[in-house]
């Protein structure tokens, strides 16, 4: 599978770029668990130094994405169920605040960005699963603006490296064919209804956001043995 690269951004230096597009394709699996990084590679790829790949490394090392192994190389993280979960447990927590502190209190025309978004999702359906990049990232943009209208940009930001092996067990579950994409854009209709009506009478936050995030649950076993290169069963 090739790499994705993507143009950089207006005012993006080196070291963001090579982060941004490193992120973009351990996400997306196309550099895939376990596989070795090669810096002189990745400097060639990107027409950049090394120094800029280096930096970016680090950046993603944090982010628990890249494993780093003194005078013996540098790997793409393999999954950590544990991280899973715990991504898993994160998003469940502050969603299911979010939700319930935010319902019936965001403007309309935020909303109908979110409805936008949603419909961009609905017209990818007759292209999937070849346009399952784009429905992840929509994906991603619904969610974004749900925390960023809700006044919980910070905590987006703060929890993109925490969450981030729940979001590649979540795209191994889209290549696998194992994503209900309806049920995904019907969901987030439903979200767009309670953010602007607020909470309909026995609708629980916590009940729709986890039938929202909980793909995994069930399959991790049969994903772990139909994988076995892509996950490790010792966090750290």
């Amino acid at each position: 599978m090739e790499l994705l690269v993507p143009a950089p951004r207006k005012g993006e230096n080196n070291r963001a770029y090579a982060c941004r597009v490193l992120r973009m394709n351990i996400m997306t699996l196309r550099l895939q668990p376990g596989e070795p990084l090669n810096e002189n590679e990745l400097s060639a790829l990107l027409h950049m130094s090394r120094t800029p790949v280096h930096e970016a490394i680090a950046t993603l090392h944090n982010d628990w994405l890249v494993e780093i192994f003194p005078q013996r190389g540098t790997r793409v993280s393999r999954i950590d169920p544990a991280l899973v979960k715990e991504g898993y447990s994160t998003r469940l927590l502050l969603e299911s605040a979010l939700l319930q502190d935010v319902a019936g209190k965001i403007g309309r025309s935020q909303v109908q960005q979110l409805l936008d978004c949603m419909r961009r999702q609905e017209e990818l359906n007759g292209r999937l699963p070849d346009a399952v990049d784009e429905f992840i990232q929509l994906d991603d943009e619904f969610h974004r603006m749900m925390y960023f209208f809700g006044g919980r940009s910070h905590t987006w930001l703060a929890i993109r490296g925490l969450v981030s092996h729940y979001d590649r067990m979540r795209y191994l579950d889209a290549l696998d064919g194992e994503c209900d994409y309806d049920r995904v854009t019907v969901q987030h209709r439903a979200f767009c209804d309670y953010l602007l009506m607020g909470l309909p009478d026995g609708v629980d936050p916590e009940q729709a956001i986890s039938a929202h995030l909980t793909s995994f649950r069930g399959n991790l076993m049969a994903k772990m043995a139909k994988h076995p290169g892509y996950f490790t069963l010792q966090s750290g």
